[in-house]
C-alpha cells in the first residue's frame, strides 16, 4: 500500500512539474508590448502591431496599456513586459536616471518607428511666423499631464533665442485644454504634434485658421538640443496635401518614437520580433497615419539615446542599414 502510495506521489509530482513547465513555456512564448492609455496614439499603433506580430509570428501578442511611460519603462527594462512603445526623451531620462528616478541600465531600443514633430501654434492672423516672434506674448509652457512636451516646449523656446521669463508663461492640463484657448483667443500660442486630428479641428474652427510657426535662431540645431534636451532635433516639413494648414516649409522640434526592450531579451527573439515588424511596416504605414513619417530604410536611425539591442544591432547589419553613426552613438551611450 505504501509503495502504491509513494508511486502515485511521483506520477502526480511529474504531472505539475509537467504542468509547470507547460505554463513556463506558454508565458515565454507570449509577447507583450507596453503603451500608454486605451484611447492615446502609442496604444493605437501598439494595437495595430499587435495583431501584425501575432499574424507573422503565429504567437499571442497582446497590449497592455499604462497611465505613462515611467510606469511601463521599468517593467521593460526589468523583461516583464516583452517590449514598450517610447519616446527618445523618456528613454534618455529612464536610461541616465535623470527623470527622478534609478536608472534603467538594462533598457534597450529595438527599432524607431515614427518621429513625433511638435510645434508651436498661432492664428493665422495673428502676424507671428517664428518662435521668436511670441516674446510677450500668452504661450503655453507647461502642460501638467505631458512632462516630455513641457521639456520640449522649454527646449524649443530656448533653441529660438528665447527663456520662459521672455514669455506671459501659460499652464494647462493637457493639448485640447491648449487648443480650446488658442481657438477662443484666450492665449496667443499653444504646442501640439503637427497634422493630428484636433490641431485640423483647431485649423477649422478658427477663422482664417491656424499657423506652425518655424524655429530658427543660432541655437536651432541638433547640436544645441543634444546639449539641451537629448532626443530632440529640428525637423524641415514641407507643404503636403495631408496637412493643408502647412502653405511653406516650416521647421519644427522634433523626436522618434522607439520599440524599446530589455538587454536580457534573447537576440533570437528579438530577431525574429523585427523580421515580422519590418516586413509588416509598409502596411502599418497605410494603417496608421502617424507611421507614414517614418520608413524601413530609417526604422535603425541613430537617433536612439539608449544603446540598441545586440540581436537588432545584427538584424539592422544584416540588412544593410547600420553605419558608422550608429557605432559612433553606441559608443557614446556605453561608456
Amino acid at each position: 500500500m505504501l509503495n502504491r502510495f509513494r508511486k502515485m506521489a511521483a506520477v502526480a509530482a511529474i504531472a505539475i512539474s509537467c504542468g509547470l513547465t507547460a505554463s513556463v513555456a506558454t508565458a515565454q512564448s507570449r509577447i507583450t508590448i507596453g503603451t500608454n492609455p486605451q484611447g492615446s496614439l502609442y496604444y493605437t499603433i501598439g494595437g495595430g502591431m499587435a495583431a501584425a506580430l501575432q499574424d507573422a509570428l503565429g504567437r499571442q501578442v497582446t497590449v497592455q496599456p499604462f497611465t505613462g511611460s515611467s510606469v511601463y519603462l521599468p517593467l521593460i527594462s526589468a523583461g516583464e513586459l516583452t517590449l514598450g512603445l517610447n519616446s527618445a526623451i523618456d528613454i534618455n531620462d529612464s536610461y541616465n536616471g535623470t527623470g527622478g528616478s534609478d536608472a534603467l541600465n538594462n533598457l534597450r531600443v529595438v527599432a524607431r518607428l515614427w518621429p513625433l514633430r511638435l510645434a508651436y501654434i498661432v492664428r493665422a492672423d495673428s502676424g507671428m511666423r517664428s518662435v521668436a516672434d511670441l516674446k510677450g506674448k500668452r504661450t503655453i509652457t507647461e502642460f501638467a499631464s505631458l512632462a516630455a512636451v513641457s521639456k520640449v516646449n522649454v527646449a524649443t523656446l530656448e533653441a529660438a533665442g528665447l527663456t520662459v521669463g521672455d514669455v506671459e508663461q501659460v499652464t494647462v492640463s493637457g493639448l485640447p485644454a491648449g487648443l480650446e484657448g488658442l481657438t477662443e483667443n484666450q492665449l496667443d500660442a499653444t504646442s501640439a504634434a503637427i497634422g493630428i486630428p484636433m490641431v485640423q479641428q483647431a485649423n477649422a474652427g478658427i477663422p482664417g485658421g491656424i499657423r506652425y510657426l518655424t524655429l530658427e535662431g543660432d541655437n536651432a540645431t541638433k547640436a544645441f538640443f543634444d546639449e539641451r534636451l537629448p532626443g530632440l532635433y529640428p525637423m524641415t516639413v514641407n507643404a503636403n496635401p495631408r496637412m493643408p494648414e502647412i502653405t511653406d516649409p516650416v521647421v519644427v522640434s522634433a523626436f522618434d518614437i522607439y520599440l524599446t526592450a530589455s538587454a536580457d531579451t534573447p537576440d533570437e527573439e528579438v530577431q525574429a520580433i523585427l523580421g515580422a515588424l519590418y516586413e509588416a511596416f509598409p502596411q502599418l504605414q497605410k494603417d496608421y497615419p502617424p507611421l507614414r513619417g517614418g520608413a524601413q530604410d530609417k526604422m535603425s536611425a541613430p537617433t536612439n539615446t539608449a544603446p540598441y539591442h545586440s540581436g537588432a544591432v545584427a538584424f539592422w547589419k544584416d540588412k544593410g542599414l547600420w553605419s558608422d553613426e550608429n557605432d559612433a552613438i553606441e559608443a557614446t551611450l556605453k561608456q
